[in-house]
């Protein structure tokens, strides 16, 4: 499936996924990993905003 992702992104012009794994899911990361994605290296900033139930 991720092959077949990766063709249809690379023929619209997209040489490069991104993807977001949380530190602690190892098994994912190790999926990745196994199939050629490596660590970026980057920071992802996030914040979580209070919903105002009125």
């Amino acid at each position: 499936m991720m092959e077949k992702a990766e063709h249809l992104l690379k023929d619209a012009g997209c040489y490069k996924i991104n993807l977001q794994v949380r530190a602690t899911n190892q098994k994912v990361i190790k999926f990745y990993e196994s199939i050629g994605f490596t660590n970026d290296e980057v920071i992802s900033f996030g914040k979580r905003l209070e919903v105002d139930e009125r």
